[in-house]
């Protein structure tokens, strides 16, 4: 520490431009500055972490006033002219992570601050605002880092990836640190900027386009999504709001429709999609359902553990019908529920019951939707009334109408005859009665009168129902002879009918609506292991776990990584596909043991667990009963890869579904899994028991790519790096979502492992260890980087993030979340939809379901 000052002088001679001293021809300036840059990260968070201590000087006679946090403007100046001077592409990377370390660390180190001091009084919060804009606040070194890296991501950076991703990784970070002080123009700015730079690389020509350079825009599309998510206030702005929904468009599409303000708008419908890759209009189709659903409605309230809704058929129905568990059978669930597809990539279960509402008997229906962004439920009814209006009832009325006038005159009512009236008065004679009747002639032939008769007196009435008709349809409107009454109450609603048809869906010309939903979400494991000093062995790994005499900070560590989750009580990833996206019952529910060692969250019964808008992150600390104990996937469990059990198996009414052509143990009595976030392929137990040997979905590819293990190992002594056994960690890394014999081919090349040692003056001290490869790097930790106490959590989080990330941006064949989701619920409507004609479709809505 006594050489701290000298150390810094000579990194000013080195880093900030041009060499201001003699350099041996022998060493290259790229290695000079890349070592003066890794000597610059672990002094970073020595002012930060010693603050205002002396620093001894190195004459004994003389007392030095200097301090540690003196020279934190120096540190500061020095890290942002390097960054501003640099070209090397890994020393702008390792200056990059220092940067955002720098800034995490200082806003952490106000914010406690700030809660140990005392509040400011009236006549000390003029300082306090001028301290805001001093060069050495996290406020001010806030503003210069988003604005310098913006800018030379437009300027120089955007040919280079791992530079690009970086600048991107440390965009996306900054956006997750709150400041007080901050101003909403900042992060206007910042978007700005980023969807510049997405322009910038949409716009390149063709032979500049990539697989690096579509990486690079879905990460900037990513990096848009994290602002917007964190700092929802963006949408109050009208130019924020339609500039990102124009790199949207962009994305989706392939251009703008109005390059320029002064252009006529280009229609939707006039123009030809041509997205710059698929990839690039999936991830910007993901950033517009974030802006719909989720920003400024995130957490929800049901957690962040699930974006879905945890209702499905089965919860519905006993909803409804106030039924137990093991009264209801999928089989008679489904015969409740009608189903429809739109457009493709939606599939509609509707439900035409009240939900045990009897108080307020209105016509509901119940709507679950499932689609590419996750499964939500809705109840609609329809009411003539708001709600705070329907408590009193209201009845139809005589509106009353005019009263009849009664000097209109009269009316003569005159019926014509053939002979006068007096003809009827005149007595018979006999010569009257000399022409007898047919009845009195002769009885023969009396039938064929009695038919003569019948064929007069139809036509008498058949002339007198033509003349009523001609009548009506010459008289006015409306009917002066028809009596004003209020139609009779309607007391059953075809609901399905009237929803599909206020939709508009009825409608041919509105079929192909797109439905917005909910974004699904990355779902990953980071594996935690504690070695002591001298120890190479696993089982001595699992073993320091269970005891109490380990680091005093590791405990601190874990909780700074996640919140602790029971896992049979969590609906979201728990590390192990046996144990997620599904709540067992209470009586399912094992008695769980009141460990005080951090083995408790080896996955069995607690693990810790972090999530955002787009990741799931599941923190396991393997312990000897994972050993013991391998989590195995129960035959008898379905694992549906799109999140829900969609129950089309015997919906007659509007498919054929043959029982042969589904899998075995179909019909099991189960769990029904909760709200899956479709990340990978569900391992081999999905394709189990098919009798046709065709898997549903696609293939394990795409899992095999994206696959990677993350282990995050606290060491305390460094030097069991070198002899640390990653060969023997990878079977306890076991997620369930591997494909046969994946851990035997994986080697340990292919694990990414971040190495954690204790120094003795309170700071650690970081290794990083992973795959070669052109994105084999991630920030904010960089090799050989030394951290402080308070945001090793953060930093080692994020990293992991960050480098799976990339490994499925250098993957082809891995599809976001909800393309892939998309993808399987397209397999369940060709296998089992029937299609039907606009008569046929509407002719069937007039008929209720099985179930009723």
């Amino acid at each position: 520490m006594v050489l701290l000052p000298d150390f810094l002088q000579a990194l000013e001679l080195v880093l900030p431009g041009e060499m201001k001293m003699r350099q041996s021809p022998l060493v290259a300036n790229a290695e000079l500055r890349h070592s003066a840059i890794h000597l610059l990260l672990s002094m970073l968070p020595l002012p930060l972490h010693f603050f205002n201590l002396p620093i001894k000087s190195l004459s004994s006679n003389e007392k030095s006033s200097l301090t540690f946090q003196s020279l934190r403007i120096r540190l500061v100046n020095l890290l942002i002219n390097a960054l501003q001077v640099e070209t090397e592409s890994l020393n702008i990377h390792m200056l990059l992570g220092g940067l955002l370390f720098y800034i995490q660390d200082s806003a952490a180190s106000e914010e406690v601050e700030q809660i140990t001091q005392p509040l400011l009084n009236d006549n000390a919060s003029v300082e306090s605002v001028s301290s805001v804009l001093s060069s050495d606040s996290t406020h001010a070194l806030f503003l210069r880092a988003t604005y310098l890296i913006c800018h030379r991501l437009i300027s120089s950076w955007m040919t280079d990836l791992n530079v690009s991703l970086a600048a991107l990784e440390v965009l996306s970070g900054l956006a997750r640190i709150h400041l007080p002080q901050a101003d909403s123009l900042e992060g206007k700015r910042a978007v700005k900027w980023i969807c510049d730079y997405i322009v910038f690389q949409c716009s390149r020509p063709p032979p500049a386009h990539s697989k690096d350079l579509h990486s690079t825009i879905v990460a900037a599309y990513h990096c848009v999504t994290t602002w917007l998510v964190e700092h929802p206030d963006l949408l109050n702005d009208k130019d924020t709001v339609h500039t990102v929904l124009e790199v949207v468009e962009l994305g989706i599409s392939g251009s703008k429709s109005q390059p320029k303000r002064s252009d006529t708008p280009k229609f939707k419908g006039d123009k030809e999609l041509k997205p710059a890759s698929m990839r690039v209009k999936d991830a910007a189709e993901a950033v517009l359902a974030c802006m719909l659903d989720y920003v400024g409605y995130f957490p929800p309230p049901c957690g962040s553990q699930n974006l879905s809704s945890l209702l499905d058929e089965k919860s519905l129905l006993q909803q409804c019908k106030n039924l137990d568990d093991d009264q209801l059978t999928r089989e008679e669930v489904v015969k409740h529920f009608r189903y429809f597809a739109l457009d493709n990539s939606v599939i509609l279960a509707l439900l035409e019951q009240h939900l045990g509402n009897e108080q307020d008997p209105q016509p509901t229906l119940t709507a679950l939707i499932r689609g590419p962004f996750g499964r939500h439920a809705w109840c609609v009814q329809l009411r003539h009334l708001p709600h705070h209006k329907s408590g009193s009832k209201h009845y139809a009325i005589n509106p009353g109408r005019p009263i009849p006038m009664n000097d209109v005159g009269t009316v003569h009512n005159i019926k014509q005859r053939y002979f006068p009236e007096a003809v009827d008065k005149i007595p018979l004679c006999h010569g009257d009665k000399s022409i007898p009747s047919l009845e009195n002639i002769s009885q023969v032939g009396a039938g064929e009168f009695d038919k003569f008769l019948k064929l007069i007196e139809n036509q008498i009435n058949f002339e007198t129902s033509v003349k009523k008709q001609v009548e009506s349809q010459h008289r006015e409107y409306p009917n002066p002879e028809t009596e004003c009454k209020s139609p009779s109450l309607c007391q059953e609603f075809q609901t399905s009918r009237l929803f599909l048809s206020h939709l508009g869906f009825l409608n041919p010309d509105a079929l192909k609506k797109e439905i917005d939903n909910t974004p699904s979400r990355t779902a990953d494991t980071v594996f935690i292991l504690y070695v002591k000093s001298g120890q190479s062995s696993v089982d001595n790994f699992l073993q320091n776990v269970t005891q109490r005499n380990i680091h005093p900070h590791f405990s601190e560590f874990l909780r700074s990584l996640g919140w602790p989750v029971d896992v049979k009580k969590h609906a979201g990833w728990t590390g192990h596909i046996s144990t997620a996206w599904k709540i067992l019952p209470t009586d399912d529910l094992d008695p769980i043991s009141e460990e005080d060692t951090v083995s408790i969250y080896n996955g069995k019964n607690k693990v810790l667990y972090w999530s955002d808008v787009s990741s799931e992150l599941a923190f396991v600390v393997p312990s000897p009963v994972s050993l013991k104990s391998p989590k195995i996937v129960r035959k008898d469990t379905k694992i549906h890869e799109f999140g829900d059990e969609i129950i089309l198996r015997n919906n007659k009414d509007i498919r054929d579904v043959d029982r042969r052509t589904m899998p075995s143990g179909s019909f099991s009595e189960a769990p029904m899994p909760r709200a899956m976030s479709l990340n990978l392929d569900a391992g081999d137990d999905l394709s189990q028991g098919r009798s046709s040997g065709r898997k549903f979905g696609r293939q394990h590819s795409c899992a095999i790519v994206c696959e990677m293990k993350v282990v995050v190992v606290w060491l305390e002594n460094l030097d069991d790096q070198i002899n640390f056994p990653l060969a023997d960690v990878l079977p306890l890394m076991s997620t369930g979502l591997e494909p046969p014999n994946f851990i035997s081919r994986t080697s340990e090349k292919d694990l990414f492992v971040i190495f954690v040692h204790p120094l003795h003056s309170g700071l650690y001290q970081i290794k990083l260890q992973g795959p070669a490869g052109k994105m084999s790097l991630a920030l904010p930790l960089v090799d050989g980087m030394v951290v402080s106490r308070r945001t090793l959590g953060i930093l080692v989080r994020q990293t992991a993030l960050n480098m799976l990330r990339r490994k499925r941006l250098d993957a082809d064949s891995c599809q976001p979340p909800h393309v892939r989701r998309k993808l399987r619920i397209q397999d369940v409507i060709n296998r089992y939809h029937k299609k039907l004609s606009e008569p046929e479709f509407i002719s069937y809505l007039f008929y209720p379901s099985s179930g009723h």
